[in-house]
């Protein structure tokens, strides 16, 4: 999640709004997905930025 965070922190840097879709489950956490979810408009500039960031 603490990755999560910091995508959406540096995508917002670069005006791209963005939402955290968490559908882990609570007890078991290793089960279910956290997604980063950008507009249609934005999803091939999300892709590079995310791709060039070194995290």
């Amino acid at each position: 999640m603490h990755k999560i965070q910091l995508l959406k922190h540096l995508l917002s840097s670069y005006d791209i709004e963005s939402i955290v879709l968490n559908q882990q489950d609570s007890i078991y956490v290793t089960i279910g997905d956290i997604n980063l979810l950008v507009l249609n408009t934005d999803v091939i500039h999300a892709n590079k930025i995310i791709s060039e960031a070194q995290l």
